[in-house]
């Protein structure tokens, strides 16, 4: 006597999990992030050149690393909060992204900070070294060396 098993109709089926969103999304959210990362910056430039004018206090040199230092606590400070605690920036939210853990796309929670500060290091080294789209064109889920590198992926955030 052999055992037989047969697939019961409607059974539950596990679907794969969804590939990471489109390139075109993701680019169009990036590009609304800079603006507001950039208008940021120049204000508190403006703000911090203003004050530094009114102080009589003005030197090329040491504004012009004030100035880099903004930005680049700007742009870390943006990235790691909105990636690591909100799980999509306003660019991504805009787009009806959101960034989590591959293994977590049912419950979908933000990445951490630890993470997104990770991410975003290797969102600009793989900028530089020009890789980072290719892998993204590349990787079977559209998921670019960042994501890779910190265990992300950027998902639609539909119901």
């Amino acid at each position: 006597m052999t055992s037989r098993t047969l697939p019961l109709p409607g059974a539950l089926v596990t679907a794969a999990p969804p590939a990471s969103a489109g390139l075109a999304l993701r680019l169009a959210a990036t590009a609304i992030d800079a603006v507001i990362v950039a208008c940021v910056t120049i204000v508190g430039g403006l703000v911090a050149h203003l004050a530094l004018t009114i102080l009589g206090q003005r030197a090329a040199v040491a504004e012009s690393w004030g100035l880099a230092a903004l930005a680049a606590v700007v742009v870390t400070g943006y990235f790691a909060y909105f990636w690591g605690r909100e799980g999509a920036t306003p660019g991504k939210k805009i787009m009806g992204l959101q960034i989590t853990r591959p293994g977590d796309l049912a419950s979908r929670p933000p990445i951490g900070i630890a993470r997104a500060v990770l991410r975003l290091v290797a969102l600009i080294a793989g900028n530089i070294l020009l890789v980072d789209s290719i892998v993204a064109l590349l990787h079977r889920d559209r998921r670019a060396l960042h994501d890779l590198i910190a265990d992300s992926i950027v998902v639609e955030d539909r119901p």
